[in-house]
Protein backbone atom coordinates (compact mmCIF):
# COMPACT_ATOMS: atom_id res chain seq x y z
CA UNK A 1 0.00 0.00 0.00
CA UNK A 2 1.65 3.59 -1.18
CA UNK A 3 1.99 5.94 2.03
CA UNK A 4 -0.46 8.69 2.18
CA UNK A 5 1.28 11.93 1.58
CA UNK A 6 1.19 14.98 4.02
CA UNK A 7 -0.16 18.62 3.36
CA UNK A 8 1.73 21.19 4.71
CA UNK A 9 1.45 24.93 4.80
CA UNK A 10 4.76 26.68 6.73
CA UNK A 11 3.92 29.98 8.04
CA UNK A 12 6.53 32.16 7.28
CA UNK A 13 7.53 32.70 10.67
CA UNK A 14 8.89 29.40 9.77
CA UNK A 15 10.48 30.30 6.61
CA UNK A 16 12.35 33.36 8.32
CA UNK A 17 13.61 31.28 11.19
CA UNK A 18 15.53 28.91 8.57
CA UNK A 19 16.86 31.65 5.83
CA UNK A 20 17.43 35.05 8.71
CA UNK A 21 20.73 33.11 9.44
CA UNK A 22 21.49 30.34 7.39
CA UNK A 23 25.00 29.77 8.45
CA UNK A 24 23.37 28.33 11.84
CA UNK A 25 22.28 25.46 10.12
CA UNK A 26 19.32 25.33 12.44
CA UNK A 27 16.82 22.57 12.53
CA UNK A 28 14.46 24.56 11.41
CA UNK A 29 16.41 24.93 8.33
CA UNK A 30 16.90 21.04 7.95
CA UNK A 31 13.18 21.00 8.56
CA UNK A 32 12.71 22.57 5.45
CA UNK A 33 15.23 21.24 3.69
CA UNK A 34 13.85 17.56 4.64
CA UNK A 35 9.81 18.66 3.59
CA UNK A 36 11.70 20.64 0.12
CA UNK A 37 12.84 16.64 -0.58
CA UNK A 38 10.68 14.44 0.50
CA UNK A 39 7.88 12.73 -1.66
CA UNK A 40 5.67 12.09 1.32
CA UNK A 41 5.19 16.20 1.94
CA UNK A 42 2.84 18.07 -0.10
CA UNK A 43 3.53 21.86 0.86
CA UNK A 44 0.26 24.20 -0.11
CA UNK A 45 -0.12 27.60 0.35
CA UNK A 46 -1.96 30.26 -1.34
CA UNK A 47 -0.88 34.17 -3.31
CA UNK A 48 -0.01 36.00 -0.24
CA UNK A 49 1.84 33.50 1.55
CA UNK A 50 4.13 33.64 -1.77
CA UNK A 51 3.99 37.08 -1.72
CA UNK A 52 5.32 37.19 2.45
CA UNK A 53 7.62 35.01 1.72
CA UNK A 54 9.05 36.48 -1.30
CA UNK A 55 9.12 39.88 0.20
CA UNK A 56 11.42 38.45 3.17
CA UNK A 57 13.93 36.86 0.65
CA UNK A 58 13.97 40.16 -0.64
CA UNK A 59 14.84 41.38 2.70
CA UNK A 60 17.36 38.84 3.71
CA UNK A 61 18.75 39.02 0.01
CA UNK A 62 20.77 35.87 0.24
CA UNK A 63 21.36 33.08 -2.09
CA UNK A 64 19.96 30.43 0.33
CA UNK A 65 16.86 32.59 1.45
CA UNK A 66 16.41 33.00 -2.81
CA UNK A 67 17.65 29.06 -3.23
CA UNK A 68 14.85 27.97 -0.87
CA UNK A 69 12.43 29.93 -1.78
CA UNK A 70 12.62 28.92 -5.39
CA UNK A 71 12.59 25.58 -3.69
CA UNK A 72 9.47 25.73 -1.41
CA UNK A 73 7.75 27.42 -4.39
CA UNK A 74 8.51 24.65 -6.84
CA UNK A 75 6.72 22.01 -4.77
CA UNK A 76 4.02 24.45 -2.88
CA UNK A 77 0.44 23.84 -4.67
CA UNK A 78 -1.45 27.05 -4.55
CA UNK A 79 -4.95 26.13 -2.58
CA UNK A 80 -7.70 28.55 -4.37
CA UNK A 81 -9.92 29.64 -1.10
CA UNK A 82 -13.72 30.20 -1.09
CA UNK A 83 -14.96 33.71 1.03
CA UNK A 84 -17.10 31.14 2.95
CA UNK A 85 -13.91 29.09 4.09
CA UNK A 86 -11.88 32.63 4.91
CA UNK A 87 -15.25 33.78 6.94
CA UNK A 88 -15.14 30.72 8.82
CA UNK A 89 -11.70 30.78 9.78
CA UNK A 90 -11.72 34.78 11.05
CA UNK A 91 -14.01 33.73 13.48
CA UNK A 92 -11.12 31.41 15.48
CA UNK A 93 -7.98 33.44 14.81
CA UNK A 94 -7.22 36.26 17.19
CA UNK A 95 -5.34 38.65 14.83
CA UNK A 96 -6.51 41.27 12.00
CA UNK A 97 -3.56 40.46 10.11
CA UNK A 98 -5.66 38.62 7.04
CA UNK A 99 -2.80 36.19 6.47
CA UNK A 100 -3.53 34.35 9.28
CA UNK A 101 -6.83 34.08 8.62
CA UNK A 102 -6.30 32.98 4.95
CA UNK A 103 -3.30 30.09 6.04
CA UNK A 104 -6.10 28.94 8.43
CA UNK A 105 -9.01 28.42 5.57
CA UNK A 106 -6.24 26.85 3.07
CA UNK A 107 -5.00 24.42 5.92
CA UNK A 108 -9.20 23.85 5.88
CA UNK A 109 -9.30 23.70 2.75
CA UNK A 110 -6.50 20.70 1.47
CA UNK A 111 -6.31 19.49 4.86
CA UNK A 112 -2.97 20.54 6.11
CA UNK A 113 -0.87 20.57 9.21
CA UNK A 114 0.14 24.24 9.44
CA UNK A 115 3.16 24.84 11.09
CA UNK A 116 3.97 28.26 12.85
CA UNK A 117 5.37 29.77 16.08
CA UNK A 118 2.16 32.38 15.78
CA UNK A 119 -0.01 32.05 18.76
CA UNK A 120 -2.49 33.54 16.85
CA UNK A 121 -3.69 30.51 16.06
CA UNK A 122 -4.35 28.80 19.51
CA UNK A 123 -7.90 28.89 19.10
CA UNK A 124 -8.46 27.41 15.65
CA UNK A 125 -6.01 24.67 16.77
CA UNK A 126 -8.27 24.01 20.40
CA UNK A 127 -11.71 23.75 18.28
CA UNK A 128 -10.13 21.17 16.33
CA UNK A 129 -10.61 23.43 13.06
CA UNK A 130 -6.75 23.15 12.08
CA UNK A 131 -3.98 21.24 13.06
CA UNK A 132 -1.13 23.17 14.48
CA UNK A 133 2.22 22.40 14.84
CA UNK A 134 4.83 24.49 16.29
CA UNK A 135 7.87 24.47 14.61
CA UNK A 136 9.59 22.05 17.60
CA UNK A 137 6.73 19.46 17.17
CA UNK A 138 7.40 19.68 13.51
CA UNK A 139 11.08 18.86 14.28
CA UNK A 140 10.36 16.11 16.31
CA UNK A 141 7.90 14.41 14.07
CA UNK A 142 9.61 14.58 10.74
CA UNK A 143 13.11 14.69 11.33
Amino acid sequence: MPRSRRNILLDTNVFVAAVKYPKKQSDTLRLILHMIVSEDIQLVGHELLVEEMVRYAEEFGSETASWILGALLGKMRLVPLSENLVRLCRNYIETPDLADVIHAAACLKSDAVLITNDKHFGRVKDEGIVEVWSISEAIEKLL
